[in-house]
């Protein structure tokens, strides 16, 4: 993966935005790799989390999926994701960029490590994040 030498000096976090759970994954500041971070349950308490997760990390940059139905057309949860980008960038002042996210669960479901493939459903929103964050990466160059 190609890196461009100001995205490498950036902390940049990736969405993959989902009605009941929400995939995150980081590439923190002058590392070249993109890692699974955590996934979010999209409750009552979800805003708070990413308030947090924020506040830790202190991205440059927010990542968020774009899904869209194999023709590449917008769908309600196309929609979803970006109503949730503009909530992100309005309420906490990160430039956001939105990735297509086209195949990404399942490119994440063979990632997965053994080891916590009975995890599965708990970490393959993280995985679906970093291939969208590695998507974003590769198509900046």
């Amino acid at each position: 993966m190609d890196i461009k030498l100001q995205d490498y000096e950036k902390t940049i976090l990736a969405f993959d935005y989902g009605d009941v759970r929400v995939g995150l994954a980081i590439k923190p500041a002058h590392e070249a790799a993109v890692e699974p971070l955590v996934t979010l349950k999209n409750d009552a308490v979800f805003w708070e989390n990413i308030k947090n997760l924020l506040s830790l990390h202190q991205p440059d940059l927010i990542v968020v999926g774009r899904p869209r139905n194999l023709d590449g057309d917008s769908t309600k949860q196309t929609i979803k994701a970006e109503q949730f980008a503009v909530k992100l960038a309005q309420s906490y002042n990160n430039k956001i960029e939105l990735q297509d996210e086209a195949l990404t669960t399942q490119q994440a479901n063979s990632r997965i490590p053994n080891n916590l493939s009975s995890k599965k459903r708990d970490v393959i929103d993280q995985y679906a994040a970093c291939i969208i964050l590695e998507r974003y990466l590769q198509e900046a160059v």
